[in-house]
């Protein structure tokens, strides 16, 4: 009789211990996934947005000083952020994963930006200025020439 007592405790607690996993894997697990997105999506639009607004001051300042120079600064694009850079704005672009709700300018899992540049008359040569695929981390060089135009290029 003490046997079966002692098999009866410890189906009761494996039994026990299975209701609890499958609770966990039921409640617990998709609200854990939904938080590790949310944080790596809300990570990536904040470093990509710190990162081009950093770009964008040293080009409006160097835009906006007399004569030419070259600027050297550095440059953090998470994995996946892709940027470009037309005449008078920087355009990027954040992949991010498909949890709902989306952020705002955020549609099936892409935020697209813009950041305009108060450069005057001047332009960015879209020639001369690499565009950016995510995953880059180094120096950019923002050089004004003589005749007005910037480019931005990869160290």
């Amino acid at each position: 009789m003490i046997k079966n007592k002692k098999a009866q405790i410890s189906i009761e607690y494996i039994v026990f211990i299975a209701i609890f996993l499958m609770f966990f894997q039921a409640v617990l697990y998709p609200s854990a996934v939904f938080a590790e997105n949310i944080i790596n999506d809300v990570s990536s639009i904040s470093q990509s947005s710190q990162s081009i607004n950093s770009l964008s001051n040293s080009i409006e300042s160097l835009a906006n000083s007399s004569g030419y120079g070259k600027r050297t600064i550095f440059f953090y694009l998470p994995e996946n952020t892709h940027m470009s850079i037309e005449s008078n704005k920087i355009i990027y672009s954040i992949d991010i994963s498909n949890q709902k709700p989306f952020p705002n300018n955020c549609s099936t899992g892409i935020c697209t930006f813009e950041k305009i540049l108060y450069i005057g008359s001047l332009s960015i040569s879209e020639e001369d200025s690499d565009n950016f695929i995510g995953g880059y981390s180094g120096k950019l060089i923002i050089e004004k020439k003589d005749n007005g135009v910037i480019s931005v290029k990869a160290d």
